[in-house]
């Protein structure tokens, strides 16, 4: 049961992020939506068909199986493959079978990790600074992530999302260069670590360990539980691991 209540907490705090992401998204994204199926949001971007964090349904559980059709229609009718992402504890055989027979296939698997924020003295050569609104910022991030200066849309959307009402951004320096940046997002008593990036040239210097030190740390002030999203295996989820995290749970997009 305790178990439980942390995946509800870590779920409710994303769910709560993406909605406040895509109210404002549908000023300059007409093709933006929310829908809700139960538990479940559906979050649809036409402008940005092959972006599937801003094309899913999530959570799909036992609870949703009713609802598969009408989820589907949701991406369907608007001409986007739709993307389901199921908790790895709350399915079976029969749940992928329906999956499946809609022509869906799974993909490789996500985690959610859960840890308790305390205060700790920074240490290392790497510096973080919580900043207001630096332009340096999106620009790391941009830059991190790859993503090319015609890419407007996709732009536009990460902005969004690290704008969002009460969202906290740090910058993490290498001998005083701007080299990471990341971000808090809290909501009712749970701290979500939104999307991090490092530039090319600072990566294996510690920058995403210091960023996820810092953010822990200030997570304290406003709550007693930390989440974040990671690709299940990937050095991400072993830096999160050496630093304390656990395992909430696991999940897979079917698209």
């Amino acid at each position: 049961m305790r178990l439980a209540r942390v995946i509800e907490r870590a779920e409710d705090t994303v769910l709560r992020k993406a909605e406040l992401d895509f109210a404002v998204a549908a000023e300059p994204f007409p093709g933006a939506a929310v829908g809700h199926f139960g538990s479940a949001l559906a979050t649809r971007l036409a402008e940005l068909p092959q972006h599937v964090p801003y094309n899913k349904a999530r959570p799909f559980r036992q609870e949703q199986r009713g609802a598969l059709h009408e989820m589907l229609a949701f991406y369907n009718d608007h001409g986007l493959h739709p993307a389901l992402e199921v908790w790895a504890g709350d399915s079976d055989a029969g749940l992928h079978r329906d999956l499946l027979d809609a022509g869906l296939v799974p993909g490789r698997p996500t985690a959610i990790l859960h840890a308790r924020p305390s205060p700790v003295q920074a240490s290392g050569s790497v510096t973080v600074h919580e900043i207001d609104d630096d332009e340096r910022y999106m620009e790391i991030l941009y830059q991190g992530y790859g993503v090319d200066s015609e890419a407007i849309e996709f732009r536009t959307m990460l902005s969004i999302e690290h704008h969002t009402r009460g969202i906290r951004r740090y910058i993490a320096f290498v001998e005083g260069h701007p080299a990471a940046a990341g971000a808090l997002f809290t909501h009712e008593g749970t701290s979500y670590l939104a999307g991090a990036a490092t530039l090319p040239a600072y990566r294996r210097h510690g920058c995403q360990g210091a960023l996820i030190t810092r953010r822990l740390s200030d997570a304290a002030e406003d709550s007693d539980l930390a989440v974040v999203t990671v690709a299940f295996a990937s050095p991400s989820h072993d830096n999160l691991a050496r630093l304390g995290f656990q395992t909430t749970h696991t999940r897979t997009v079917w698209q």
